[in-house]
């Protein structure tokens, strides 16, 4: 079995239009500075 380590964060989006817009609000935002995001919960 392959070891792995993650980084966990979290992270707040918002917006007027939908919860669709948030997510993609926050994702946007955080790959500014976090580079490689391959995944994410909501």
């Amino acid at each position: 079995m392959s070891k792995h380590t993650y980084k966990v964060i979290e992270v707040v989006g918002t917006s007027a239009e939908s919860i669709d817009d948030a997510i993609r609000n926050a994702i946007a935002d955080a790959s500014r500075t976090l580079h490689n995001i391959g995944w994410f919960e909501v």
